[in-house]
């Protein structure tokens, strides 16, 4: 039986519980399980995807060039459902930026997420587990339903959220999503 490090490290997608929704994720540091999440979603390669942890540590990489007051600005809404645009480093790789040269990046309390990343020692690469435009999978029947039956489904439960996480800009204060 495969296990969840064994289709993170082979560069396959996987279902993932978050606070809100189901969740596709894969090894955000590889771009061909980058490009296996988006040609699973049919979704545009230019849309960017969330960088998910469970672990502050797991995200140190991508906050080294924010400042003091920026990273208290972080740690207000963190740990939880709430997902930050920030100015990515050039260390990033491109296909985490999207178009905006901005890479998105949660710290979950949700203690499934945290469970699967401190598992994997990694930060998640994760998006809603649907088809892109399509309504997002409410359970693990659904998500199989969608995706087939050999599709890796994490352990774990939905938390109470009843929706994706809320999407921001740092630096701006602007709101991407509520």
């Amino acid at each position: 039986m495969r296990s969840l490090k064994s289709v993170f490290f082979n560069d396959e997608v996987f279902a993932h519980p978050t606070e809100g929704v189901w969740g596709l994720g894969c090894n955000p540091f590889s771009l061909k399980a980058v490009e296996n999440l988006f040609e699973l979603k049919k979704r545009p390669k230019n849309k960017a995807v969330i960088v998910l942890a469970g672990n502050k540590n797991h995200l140190k990489p991508f906050i080294e060039n924010l400042t003091q007051s920026e990273k208290k600005d972080l740690y207000e809404k963190w740990p939880g459902p709430h997902t930050w645009l920030i100015p990515a480093l050039d260390s990033i790789p491109k296909w985490l930026k999207g178009d905006t040269g901005m890479v998105a990046l949660r710290l979950s309390s949700h203690p499934d997420v945290i469970n699967i990343t401190n598992e994997l020692n990694s930060p998640i690469c994760s998006t809603s587990a649907n088809l892109s435009g399509e309504e997002t999978a409410k359970n693990k029947e659904e998500i199989n339903k969608i995706f087939g039956p050999d599709l890796y489904i994490a352990d774990g439960e939905l938390g109470k959220l009843n929706k994706p996480s809320s999407v921001q800009e740092l630096i701006t204060g602007k709101w991407i999503r509520k």
